[in-house]
């Protein structure tokens, strides 16, 4: 799989806004943000609002859709694929989603959000992005991290990532 390129991003996060979708950038991407160090990824992850035309409209564009949706449901993830591109668009469902939608600046998770997500996630890249994330010394709004990691019950994985950073 080719590495996703900035390109790539904001030729889509451009198509996603035309479509009236109001993106969000989550996952890698996001975390890119903030991080120490940089590092490769492969797809490009969006947060947004609701789907509206998407299957189709992409469809038209060449790429290869996979809408995901429970029975009689609307979906709450579309996979976009192409021969060089990855998107996963992800329908903010939760309190805490649309939250982290509100929160975003310039269209991307602020530094707490791109935290949350990755404590949900805790893939050794997750882990890897929060590390390097902290060493980066941005200044956090603790009080929030601990509410959402609360929510999500992943507390001890907050407490956790805080102990790497000395």
């Amino acid at each position: 799989t080719v590495p996703a390129s900035w390109d790539s991003l904001d030729r889509f996060r451009a198509r996603f806004r035309d479509l009236g979708l109001d993106p969000v950038v989550i996952g890698a991407f996001a975390a890119l943000q903030y991080r120490l160090t940089q590092r490769e990824t492969t797809d490009i992850d969006f947060l947004v609002a609701r789907l509206l035309d998407v299957v189709e409209v992409m469809e038209a564009d060449g790429y290869s859709v996979t809408a995901m949706a429970e029975p009689g449901e609307e979906p709450y993830v579309v996979y976009i694929r192409g021969a060089d591109v990855s998107v996963d668009l992800l329908v903010a469902e939760t309190d805490y989603q649309r939250e982290a939608m509100r929160r975003a600046v310039d269209g991307v998770l602020t530094v707490e959000d791109v935290i949350v997500h990755k404590l949900i996630a805790w893939r050794p890249r997750d882990r890897d992005d929060i590390a390097s994330i902290l060493a980066a010394g941005h200044e956090l709004d603790a009080s929030y991290i601990e509410r959402w990691a609360a929510s999500w019950e992943v507390a001890e994985r907050w407490s956790e990532a805080r102990s790497w950073v000395p």
